[in-house]
């Protein structure tokens, strides 16, 4: 055998070595540190709606969407939980624009891209070198003669590659491959808060306006009762105290008509943020817009919780954590490097090309760590203190997502019950309030009696809009800690980050 055929033979024999052992902890999944059912029977979870059915601030009744009476499973994509089209836009909207979407899509081609790095350095850098080098030796050196020295050489070869015979660069590629895998995990979390933020935004949005209706039918009322009562004083039949309280009636009805005036273009605002761009004029609600959710097949949390992108993205990290230790274990061991390069060696550039100017050099080395007082050491309980954090951590994500399932089960059990009860005092004080008219008329009692009447019923009736919204916004995230059915195709990767060139064009 050759010496070339000999140095080649080597180096594939060192390769084949390399990730021979392997000291990453066995990995097993822990344990969920939960209970194994709900505390809340799913049944409580029945069908919930955001309509304008019974809303104060508007008159058209409508009923839920045929469609909402079958259960959707959060693996489902989430066009199936929204029964609205102008929603259902807005969110394919905000999906293709918005800034943390797209930031969490540039996370996953960073770690992709170091991952890249980190998987490259298994295999031998090989370079070409071509040098040339001159040198004139002065008479004070070389005996009162001076002489000029030449050496020109080409060379193919390999430098300083690690064999990776005790898996340390293994270990740092299985980390550096969870970490990427942990970012597509966190890319589909981002855009499940997404779906759930535009969803309650555009709730937030209807209510605001319902509101606005409510204050400025209220303030309509107040306004003729308010011409009512002077009409009433220049007859001699009422006080100047009835036309001041009916006064402040108006006063406090204008301001909740500018108050929640505003509040509609602040929500309008943060609806254009989230969706990365201003929100078409057909696709923002209107106070009749039926807004419907399909009900939400729960399942048991062993199934639900382990599906979740935040908690799949908790496993990654401890995955990588775990790959960290086999790389800090390895450095306990030697560190076995080669120099390997074969190409053309001459004095004279004109016979650098010759038969006779082939070289060639073979440089193995080890290195084996003796007296590191201590950081080898120290850099192992770094790994093992990072992994039980990331245990810990995968752990605490776990029972909080149980929580907050939980908390919304608890919720929906009684939510339709605070509606009901809340219609019915809408009910009680708008039929007190026109009793209170009715006396005041006849005479039986004062204009106190039917202010404070009004004020109540004013009062119940926002209370209703505002639960009706609570009872909505709790759905949205019962579907949203379920890990409600993302879809990858809504945000494509894209083929490439842009190129060096078009970043430069850019400025």
């Amino acid at each position: 055998m050759t010496k070339p055929t000999s140095l080649v033979f080597c180096f594939g024999l060192a390769t084949s070595l390399a990730g021979c052992i392997n000291f990453i902890p066995a990995y097993h999944q822990p344990t969920a540190p939960v209970e194994t059912k709900w505390p809340v029977d799913e049944s409580a979870n029945s069908f919930s709606i955001y309509t304008g059915s019974n809303v104060p601030g508007t008159s058209k009744t409508q009923s839920p969407s045929p469609a909402a009476s079958n259960r959707v499973s959060p693996n489902e994509d989430w066009r199936a939980f929204i029964q609205s089209n102008k929603l259902t836009q807005v969110i394919e909207l905000a999906l293709r624009n918005n800034r943390d979407v797209r930031i969490a899509i540039l996370n996953i081609q960073r770690a992709e891209a170091q991952y890249g790095i980190q998987r490259a350095s298994r295999l031998p850098n090989i370079d070409l070198g071509v040098t040339g080098a001159n040198q004139r030796l002065s008479e004070n050196v070389n005996n009162g003669n001076s002489t000029i020295s030449r050496q020109y050489s080409v060379d193919l070869g390999v430098s300083n590659y690690e064999i990776d015979f005790w898996g340390r660069i293994q270990s740092l590629e299985q980390q550096a491959l969870e970490q990427y895998l942990s970012t597509i995990e966190a890319r589909k979390n981002t855009q499940l808060s997404l779906i759930s933020s535009v969803i309650e935004s555009y709730l937030t949005l209807i209510a605001d306006q319902r509101l606005l209706r409510l204050a400025e039918e209220t303030l309509a009322i107040q306004r003729d009762s308010l011409a009512l009562t002077v009409k009433s004083f220049n007859s001699g039949v009422a006080t100047g105290l009835d036309v001041a309280r009916a006064k402040t009636t108006v006063a406090t009805a204008l301001k909740d008509v500018a108050v929640f005036t505003s509040q509609v273009d602040v929500d309008i605002n943060a609806l254009n943020t989230l969706v990365g761009k201003a929100v078409p004029i057909y696709l923002l609600p209107q106070l009749a817009d039926n807004i419907g959710f399909a009900p939400i097949h729960v399942g048991v949390p062993s199934d639900v919780l382990l599906r979740r992108p935040d908690i799949l993205s908790a496993e990654h990290q401890l995955r990588s954590t775990n790959a960290n230790i086999g790389a800090a274990r390895a450095a306990y061991f030697p560190t076995i490097s080669l120099t390997t390069t074969g190409g053309l060696l001459s004095t004279s550039a004109d016979d650098l090309f010759s038969g006779d100017s082939r070289s060639w050099v073979f440089t193995p080395n080890l290195v084996l760590p003796i007296f590191n007082w201590g950081e080898l050491d120290s850099q192992l309980d770094v790994s093992i203190a990072d992994q039980q954090i990331a245990l810990n951590q995968y752990e605490l994500a776990i029972q909080t997502a149980f929580r907050e399932v939980a908390d919304a089960l608890a919720n929906q059990a009684t939510l339709n019950d605070q509606v009901s009860a809340q219609q019915m005092l809408v009910d009680a004080t708008s039929e007190s309030f026109r009793l209170s008219n009715l006396r005041f008329d006849e005479g039986v009692d004062d204009y106190f009696t039917v202010l404070d009447s009004q004020r109540e019923y004013y009062t119940a009736q926002q209370e209703l809009i505002n639960t009706k919204l609570t009872e909505a916004l709790n759905l949205v995230t019962l579907y949203k800690v379920l890990g409600g059915g993302w879809v990858e195709s809504d945000v494509p990767m894209p083929d490439s980050l842009p190129s060096t060139g078009a970043l430069y064009d850019s400025q």
